[in-house]
């Protein structure tokens, strides 16, 4: 099962680096004239993706002026906010979002976008990132898919906006 499992989960990253380079590359700067032009971003996580959030402000790779939001009338038009979700189209995170874009700040979206699905997270951001995490990716011997790595996906999407952002923010001077 672990070698099915890590090589449908290298997949994942493949496909998150293949459709989503250029999206990658524009939230980077967006991070980057959010931390040039003395705003904060504002990481946001649904469930356990909240631990993406965590990683984003209090690990050992962080980007400068980033917080974990906990009131929205903290917002400005200087900021942005990444709001990671398991689904599309999971309302809650689509009103957030809706919420956070009426303050003028920027917000990204960062959730697996099923099919037939009404895409309400889209929707309410200005950028989004498909994780492509619909279901588990280990198949069982009752047909059920097991090993659903949400979390590391939303870990992945963040490093990559992370090492991006930081390459940016170099290039114009910025010493970490």
């Amino acid at each position: 099962m672990m070698k099915i499992f890590t090589t449908q989960l290298m997949g994942k990253f493949k496909l998150i680096q293949d459709d989503h380079e250029m999206v990658i590359e524009d939230i980077s700067r967006l991070f980057a004239q959010t931390i040039n032009g003395g705003g904060t971003v504002y990481f946001n996580g649904e469930h356990e993706l909240q631990g993406a959030a965590l990683e984003a402000v209090y690990g050992s790779e962080k980007l400068p002026s980033c917080s974990i939001l906990h009131d929205p009338s903290d917002l400005t038009e200087k900021d942005c906010v990444i709001l990671f979700s398991r689904f599309n189209d999971d309302q809650d995170a689509a009103d957030r979002a809706s919420m956070y874009k009426e303050t003028g700040a920027a917000v990204v979206g960062v959730s697996a976008t099923r099919k037939d699905a009404l895409p309400a997270l889209e929707e309410n951001v200005h950028f989004h990132i498909n994780t492509g995490l619909t279901s588990g990716l280990v198949p069982n011997d009752d047909g059920e898919r097991v090993g659903y790595p949400s979390l590391l996906t939303s870990l992945y999407v963040y490093h990559a906006l992370y090492l991006t952002t930081r390459e940016i923010l170099e290039e114009h001077g910025y010493e970490f």
